[in-house]
């Protein structure tokens, strides 16, 4: 007899209730998930898509290069857009023994052309077409592995001159700020004591709150160089820049290395978050206005349909004849008082 042998002590109403206490303690699960994700990290690896964006001249791509550690020049496959005047550089490389996949974009300087509006549209238009694509993408049947691994742009470096904020900076960050996470980068620090830092940062930050330009981290001091240099300090040899009073080192003397945790350490996920949260604001706005133009199409053609039926209908009642008999007694109204006039005209002349 089936359950024959099981002594519950309980009666035929009542539940067994077990104490928490009671669960057999689950072992090995954290192991195992992260022994997945470091084996998907170390097969597929992590990639990234910085823009850079600033005048010529504040080393854009000096600083790329000392943050990853490589010549992007030498190493990356460079394609221009050429109707959009950006410049587009993929290269693959090992940051500790991690596989990683870098898409560099390089804007053109606002002080390249005359037309500044022109190079804040060049900038502009770029950021919306890259959610565009991933709007287009996310409704394809069959979706690219490349569309997906550079999808959008990650993160914005935008390089401000030493000492100085101007007012194009402000303009076009109001811009910027809500297409993708800024970083603002006060480029070659070593023209600034660490006072002068200090007290420009502060500037920086005031600015961008008074115009209510957010940002993912505050403004960090960079300082870069092409080369590297023997310290005067102990001797090393290290990235940094060389003058008389001794050496400023990038790593040291500068955010270097908190900018480099950011984009391929602990903020790259925080990162890609902000990328998905301002997709998908963007992602509503376009679907929203698409079903705004259908409905409007829906409308339109409901209108015409119904006028159509309507016309239709009339016909079939016979309302072509009863216009066509009101159009003749109108004839014959009018025709009655022409010559009720002509003849009152010439009784006044018998007159």
């Amino acid at each position: 007899e089936r359950g024959k042998g099981l002594e519950t002590g309980l009666g035929k109403d009542e539940v067994c209730v077990m104490d928490p206490s009671d669960f057999p303690k689950l072992t090995g699960v954290r192991a195992g998930l992260m022994s997945r994700k470091s084996h998907d990290l170390m097969s597929k690896g992590e990639a990234i898509t910085i823009l850079c964006v600033g005048e010529s001249g504040l080393g854009k791509s000096t600083l790329v290069n000392n943050l990853f550690s490589l010549d992007v020049e030498k190493s990356a496959a460079e394609s221009v857009l050429p109707t959009l005047h950006m410049v587009e550089k993929e290269v693959k490389f090992l940051v500790d023994e991690v596989p990683f996949s870098l898409k560099l974009v390089d804007s053109p300087g606002f002080g390249d052309t005359l037309d500044i509006e022109y190079s804040f549209n060049t900038i502009t238009h770029y950021l919306d077409d890259q959610f565009e694509k991933m709007l287009s993408d996310e409704m394809s049947v069959r979706r690219l592995e490349k569309t997906r691994t550079f999808a959008g742009v990650d993160v914005v470096l935008y390089f401000i001159a030493p000492h100085r904020l101007k007012g194009l900076d402000i303009a076009l960050l109001k811009r910027l700020h809500h297409r993708a996470s800024i970083i603002p980068v006060l480029a070659k620090a070593d023209t600034m004591t660490e006072e002068e830092r200090m007290e420009f940062k502060q500037v920086v930050k005031q600015n961008l709150a008074t115009n209510g330009i957010e940002y993912f981290h505050e403004p960090l001091c960079v300082i870069c160089s092409p080369s590297a240099v023997i310290s005067k300090v102990n001797g090393a040899v290290v990235l940094g820049r060389d003058y008389e009073w001794g050496t400023a080192e990038s790593e040291l003397h500068s955010d270097l290395k908190e900018l480099r945790s950011i984009i391929i350490g602990e903020g790259l996920e925080d990162l890609r978050s902000r990328k998905a949260s301002l997709y998908e604001h963007y992602r509503q706005r376009k679907i929203i206005a698409r079903n705004r133009s259908i409905l409007g199409r829906v409308f339109k053609i409901g209108f015409n349909i119904a006028l159509g039926t309507a016309l239709v209908l009339f016909v079939q009642n016979g309302g072509l004849e009863m216009i066509a008999k009101q159009l003749e007694e109108l004839n014959k109204k009018v025709a009655n008082k022409k010559l009720i006039k002509n003849s009152d005209g010439k009784n006044s002349k018998r007159k």
